[in-house]
């Protein structure tokens, strides 16, 4: 009884914290690392799972965001898991950010003498047999070196018929860039378990994890990865959606993320009729840097290409009037090149789909005798409006 009494309060603190602070009630958060501690060797929250070698874990901060960072010397498979309880019918979509620093040279998940990775990200399920340890549900969403993007496939590991992998990305995609993944995770199970119980989960998630492992191929490998959090989100079901409408082959074309850590750039988008786009983000003086938290602007920028399937868009970018027209026009150029390139990289637009050009400042909307007149016409635009 004494249990019982301290559960309920548990859960009603946590309700009453989660108004209190405006949480939002359609997020779960699996994990955030909020600082660097790692006095046990491991995130708090997190227990070490180590298969095989050293294991080498540490907190990196960048723009004001902990990362755990995972280092392989080429001998070693570890990682860390947690309990993690979900309700994937209701919470549908997983959501993370990483970057890989260094790959394993020739890993390839689809050969057991290959299988290595920099990431893996498992989420596992309550078991459906006896034997928990044969019978958990597991999925594995990787980052491979030499498997095609959209790869899916069971272990080829002895007695691992039941954790079945999903190849997100691959030598591809650039090392040392940040990319987000939204994945349905309620139907990414029902595809990949479609044998067993008809493809149904037979309750919540039991465990997360994360995991590095180099030593089939003796290589090293680097990896990072910040929050993960389990959505309901409408703007999240809808963009993880849209990333398996697609033809998942060697070119994925879109998937997308939860918004990271504030940008060096403000983005402000204005309101405009729901059948056309117009877009303007401003950047600082003579910037052609790309942040990463204008997440409204991105998610308008696919949610419209996803609804109009075979409009292209231009990226026009603008100056104000401080130095020559031609590096004013060089200048340009790399800021409409760049939010294409950050769309492309962060969303997996089809890059034939965006159009650049530079207009210099040739084109103001505003004062350029003026601090905040100069500040607006620092500027990509994208406008499909009649």
């Amino acid at each position: 009884m004494k249990i019982f009494f301290i559960l309920l309060l548990w859960i009603s603190l946590s309700f009453f914290w989660a108004v209190e602070s405006g949480a939002d009630l359609s997020i779960i958060p699996a994990t955030k690392f909020n600082s660097p501690d790692m006095s046990n060797g491991v995130p708090a929250g997190w227990s070490l799972d180590k298969k095989t070698g050293k294991h080498l874990m540490k907190m990196i901060k960048e723009d004001n965001v902990f990362y755990l960072n995972l280092i392989s010397s080429g001998d070693s498979s570890f990682g860390v898991r947690k309990e993690v309880r979900v309700d994937v019918k209701k919470f549908p979509v997983l959501c993370w950010r990483w970057k890989i620093n260094k790959l394993p040279r020739g890993g390839d998940v689809r050969k057991s003498s290959t299988d290595d990775q920099a990431l893996q990200v498992y989420v596992a399920f309550k078991s459906t047999g006896i034997l928990a340890i044969t019978n958990t549900p597991v999925i594995g969403y990787i980052w491979d070196n030499e498997a095609p993007k959209g790869w899916s496939g069971r272990s080829s590991q002895l007695g691992g018929d039941k954790l079945r992998f999903i190849v997100l990305r691959n030598r591809t995609d650039q090392t040392g860039q940040w990319y987000t993944e939204r994945r349905n995770l309620y139907k990414d199970y029902k595809k990949l378990f479609g044998d067993i119980k008809g493809g149904e989960p037979q309750g919540l998630t039991t465990g997360l994890q994360i995991h590095i492992n180099s030593q089939h191929t003796k290589s090293p490998a680097d990896s990072l990865i910040g929050e993960i959090y389990f959505s309901a989100e409408p703007s999240d079901i809808a963009l993880a959606e849209s990333a398996r409408e697609v033809k998942q082959t060697q070119e994925i074309k879109i998937s997308a993320v939860k918004p990271p850590p504030p940008p060096r750039i403000s983005a402000v988008k204005k309101q405009t009729p729901a059948d056309c786009l117009n877009i303007s983000i401003e950047f600082s003086s003579d910037s052609a840097d790309i942040g990463d938290n204008y997440n409204d602007e991105t998610q308008a920028i696919v949610k419209y290409l996803i609804k109009n399937p075979e409009t292209k868009l231009t990226i026009i970018g603008h100056t104000d009037n401080t130095g020559t027209a031609q590096y004013n026009l060089v200048l340009s150029q790399r800021r409409a090149a760049n939010v294409k390139d950050y769309l492309v990289n962060n969303f997996n637009i089809d890059q034939q789909r965006l159009n650049t050009q530079g207009a210099g400042s040739t084109q103001p909307m505003a004062d350029n005798d003026t601090e905040e007149g100069r500040k607006n016409n620092r500027r990509i635009t994208i406008n499909d409006c009649p």
